[in-house]
């Protein structure tokens, strides 16, 4: 079988065209090795990479600290070596061993280069590689300063770790950009953006960014680890949140969104996965990765492509206009609509019908659908969802009085429907701290099921024992003592509301899809 042959059988080259084939087999440097023989050498320079061609190779991996071989790979023909510091520039950190007689052929980074930036699909395949060997811990366990600890998720760009600055004993989230995108300059350019973005950021509802490192033929954002969760799997929990909750949250994303405004910049894609809600019920707008600077007198010209999420896409942004921190509050609007009711006010299967809804479409009355919200957080609902910017609710201290909360936790006071024929069951729980875990997770099915059901609303509080004249936290109920008067359900802070709407959801996450043109609603 010819050079080019055998080459178009190979994962990553079998995308290259013939030609380019041609040209590669023309620089390529055949090798022959014997049983033992050291193909590769632990500590030399990454300069090439193998293929096998025939016979068979392993590969021992070192313990750094012990010294000690952790585990043996073992490859053969069609299979790639060395090709993680040709990529990265570090040197080699395994040997490389003939078992029996074994043929390769050596492609030089010169080569090579020019074949990633032309030939995505090879570069896609290549980096691949480096991806899951990072992530299985192929002998890749630090990024710069920072220890690997192991995959927090991932997403369609990017994947997120855990690791720690052994200096400091701070534990972090780095972040990374997928190995399958690094060729792609509009991705890795967006990567980076964020990460200059929101470097001079700094406050407490904002996540904080640490570091970036360039390691490992990819990039790297070192951010402030947040012990929580993201506000849309809560949701997928909760189905709807208390109305003094979620307007919690609605004032934490506003001070987020009124700190980066005033500095000039305009998140983009405000939605309940881009807010962590840690432990402690703080919230934090993450993930500016399409963030942009807003800018004064920008050109009325239109996007041909718009970037975001459809189901919280503001209509100017819908269209293609320039955006500014308006098109924010809109998309907040939306999220808080959510929060409230379990479901988003525009719905289609398909995108293009959704952009229209944004632009034409008025939302469906969220007092119809949820009764007894307050009426602050109703007026702040109608005001940031009105299609117009310059008509929209936009003033943030005109936004704080709407959203305040009361001073004290609300009496428990039960609104019947009209025609009287709403139950309530009350239901306590007594457990130690061990076995909390367990019945929290057990909790959270129960609360899911029923909140599944038409008609229902759920409400929960964790009672706690308080002294005399103590005031319960909000959230909490006050457990009165045996000697105490009356209910020793004193007062609560409520967390629940009506069932969600049966309709299904969009696609939540961030693309880019084409503008819209159109009329907004008058």
């Amino acid at each position: 079988m010819s050079v080019i042959d055998f080459l178009a059988t190979v994962n990553g080259f079998n995308a290259v065209t013939r030609d380019d084939l041609e040209r590669i087999a023309d620089q390529i440097e055949p090798r022959s090795y014997s049983d033992g023989d050291l193909l590769i050498r632990r500590g030399d320079a990454g300069d090439n990479m193998h293929v096998i061609k025939s016979g068979r190779v392993r590969v021992p991996l070192i313990d750094g600290a012990t010294g000690s071989t952790k585990m043996v790979v073992h490859l053969g023909p069609g299979d790639l070596v060395g090709e993680m510091a040709l990529l990265t520039g570090e040197r080699r950190n395994a040997d490389v061993i003939a078992e029996g007689d074994v043929e390769s052929m050596v492609i030089e980074r010169e080569t090579l280069q020019p074949l990633l930036r032309d030939h995505p699909p090879l570069a896609r395949f290549l980096t691949e590689i480096l991806g899951r060997r990072l992530e299985e811990g192929g002998g890749i366990e630090w990024v710069g300063k920072y220890r690997l600890l192991g995959k927090l998720g991932e997403g369609a760009t990017a994947k997120v770790y855990q690791g720690l600055h052994p200096g400091l004993n701070r534990v972090v989230a780095i972040k990374m950009l997928s190995h399958a995108l690094v060729y792609d300059s509009s991705f890795k350019d967006r990567f980076l953006q964020e990460a200059r973005t929101i470097a001079g950021l700094t406050h407490p509802n904002i996540v904080q960014i640490f570091d970036t490192e360039a390691s490992y033929a990819t990039y790297f954002i070192v951010m402030e680890k947040v012990s929580g969760t993201d506000l849309a799997k809560l949701l997928k929990v909760r189905k709807v949140l208390a109305a003094e909750e979620a307007m919690d949250i609605l004032r934490q994303m506003c001070a987020a969104l009124a700190y980066a405004h005033g500095k000039g910049i305009v998140h983009r894609d405000v939605k309940p996965a881009n807010c962590a809600v840690d432990k402690d019920g703080t919230v934090k707008l993450m993930d500016f990765g399409i963030a942009r600077r807003i800018q004064k007198n920008a050109a009325q010209k239109r996007a041909k492509m718009v970037e975001g999420t459809p189901r919280y896409l503001a209509p100017e942004a819908a269209v293609g206009k320039p955006v500014d921190g308006r098109a924010d509050i809109y998309s907040l609007g939306i999220m808080a609509y959510e929060m409230v009711t379990g479901r988003v006010p525009f719905y289609s299967d398909t995108i293009r019908e959704l952009l229209q809804m944004h632009v034409r479409k008025r939302p469906p009355d969220i007092t119809k659908i949820r009764s007894g919200l307050p009426e602050g957080l109703v007026r702040f609902v109608n005001g940031t969802l009105v299609k117009r910017p310059d008509e929209r609710l936009t003033d943030f201290d005109e936004i704080a009085k709407l959203l305040a909360g009361p001073g004290e936790p609300p009496e428990l006071v039960s609104a019947a429907p009209a025609d009287g024929g709403a139950s309530e069951e009350l239901l306590r729980i007594r457990y130690t701290q061990e076995a909390a875990p367990r019945v929290q997770k057990a909790m959270e099915r129960f609360m899911g099921d029923v909140a599944g059901v038409s008609g229902v609303e759920v409400g929960h509080a964790r009672i706690v024992p308080v002294t005399a004249g103590a005031k319960p936290n909000a959230g909490e109920t006050q457990e009165l003592g045996a000697s105490g008067s009356g209910s020793w359900f004193a007062r609560l802070a409520a967390s629940g509301g009506t069932a969600p709407s049966t309709q299904p959801r969009n696609k939540a996450s961030t693309r880019a899809i084409s503008t819209l043109s159109g009329k907004p609603v008058e």
